[in-house]
């Protein structure tokens, strides 16, 4: 599968490479603007910092580097381009990882519970606390949001804190808030101590109170949906020495985990910000089509807009909108990848919502056109042939850059959500499919069933792109 090529360093990005000084530097921008390549181009001008000082010095100890993403498949891509990128030496020590390999790693081996698992055993103390017919994904969602931003000593705070990143609907108020925390999260805690459960924010406990692995380097891709438990972990392996560079960009956060770098112990005055503004992936065409979906929503500091005026690319293929059964659908769009794309130099994304068994008429289809392929999700290394087509869900596909995306079947069944301005479930919703139509530098396909259309078609903007009807 291609990877995207490291460019020459614009002028955005040459700033940015020339502040090697220790210390947090943050890098915002918005999807396109070159986030990914500025932090590997970074990740090789600090190394080599860092080995050139330590040869002056004599220094024993290697460069300790640490390069943490969102999820497996976004570390496998990493981690193929950053090899290429910093320089073969006895005296670094490189580790790609997702922070859940990098924390386990830390602590030993440990079992967390699966979503599954958390939701079995949240149940039953939720549906005593809110109010019937509520969506329960939400408030297992509420729950994990709580612990994984707060320290456990530190959980009365969820009742007054303010509540930013979880959306307007449904309405959690103080006095909800106290009964969720003393008749859900505790017991919750409880029940996990006595079983010896471990889930996700527990790893993140671990990590941050195992002993010190001190790195020279941190860079953190995609830090707008590492939780503020997971960034406490960070820095507890870190020096006053230590360069630590985030990057991200709230828009794209699809995880109800937001936090303040106040709150995580980072001042404001202590951390260096450079924001990206040049989109070089988009055209301009996918740019406008993109909009709709994510204005409106609620922007902390740390998030952008995508801006079709600031585009590299002008003009551009307008994006297809195609109606009709999937079948049709994705029939459709792969007759125009055959007609229009060269598969020997271009990449091809296939995105859904949801993985399984809704790949399997994409797999069937593809074989039977002779039309080789790669999974992506959950792949821990980068697929290497000559496959130039991937299967991906929209959340794997997160950080990743393709030429074409065809998302076929983005139907209501697969994008459910609650009722009512601020619903916090199509908010979440809306940043996912943005960023997934944000992965193509080309051309976008979105395909849906007429009978069963997801509110987020609705809301995408009729004169930026052509809607093709299937009988």
């Amino acid at each position: 599968m291609r990877l995207l090529p490291i460019v020459s360093p614009t002028p955005e990005q040459l700033k940015i490479l020339g502040d090697s000084r220790p210390g947090f530097v943050l890098i915002r921008g918005a999807a396109g603007s070159g986030k990914t390549t500025t932090s590997l181009l970074r990740l090789r001008q600090l190394s080599g910092t860092r080995l050139a000082r330590r040869m002056r010095l004599g220094a024993q100890n290697p460069v300790r580097v640490l390069v943490l993403t969102y999820n497996t498949t976004l570390q496998g891509y990493i981690a193929e381009l950053a090899e290429s990128q910093v320089q073969q030496d006895d005296g670094l020590l490189l580790e790609v990882k997702t922070f859940g390999k990098w924390a386990t790693d830390l602590v030993g081996r440990v079992n967390i519970v699966d979503r599954g698992e958390v939701t079995a055993a949240l149940r039953p103390l939720i549906r005593e606390v809110v109010p019937s017919g509520s969506p329960l994904d939400f408030w297992v969602d509420e729950v994990e949001y709580a612990l994984s931003r707060l320290l456990p000593d530190e959980l009365d705070e969820y009742v007054a804190a303010k509540r930013d990143g979880r959306g307007t609907s449904p309405r959690v108020d103080r006095t909800l808030r106290r009964r969720l925390l003393d008749e859900v999260i505790l017991p919750y805690q409880k029940i996990k101590a006595d079983r010896g459960l471990c889930d996700w924010n527990d790893l993140a406990l671990e990590a941050m109170a195992s002993e010190p692995a001190v790195y020279d380097i941190v860079i953190v891709d995609e830090a707008q949906d590492f939780s503020a438990n997971q960034v406490r972990a960070i820095l507890a392996h870190v020096s006053d020495d230590t360069s630590v560079t985030f990057v991200l960009d709230a828009v794209q956060r699809i995880y109800p985990r937001y936090f303040t770098w106040a709150e995580i112990g980072i001042e404001q005055r202590n951390l260096r910000v450079y924001k990206l503004k040049q989109n070089h992936r988009n055209t301009e065409a996918i740019a406008r089509f993109v909009l709709p979906l994510v204005a409106g929503l609620p922007l902390d500091d740390d998030g952008s807009l995508p801006d079709f005026t600031a585009c590299v690319h002008s003009g551009g293929r307008r994006p297809v909108v195609v109606a009709g059964k999937y079948s049709d659908q994705l029939d459709y769009m792969l007759d125009d990848v055959i007609a229009n794309v060269d598969l020997a130099r271009e990449s091809v994304a296939i995105l859904q919502p949801l993985g399984g068994g809704w790949f399997d008429y994409a797999r069937a289809e593809l074989r039977r056109r002779g039309i080789s392929f790669c999974e992506l999700q959950r792949s821990r290394t980068w697929p290497t042939g000559p496959e130039n087509v991937g299967l991906s869900t929209i959340h794997s596909a997160k950080g990743l850059e393709f030429d074409h995306v065809l998302l076929p079947g983005l139907n209501a069944q697969v994008t459910p959500h609650g009722e009512g301005e601020g619903d916090a479930s199509l908010e979440q919703l809306r940043r996912l499919l943005a960023m997934g139509i944000g992965r193509a530098t080309t051309s976008v396909m979105v395909g849906y069933k007429r009978s069963d259309e997801s509110d987020l078609i609705g809301l995408l903007d009729p004169s930026t792109y052509d809607l093709i009807e299937l009988s």
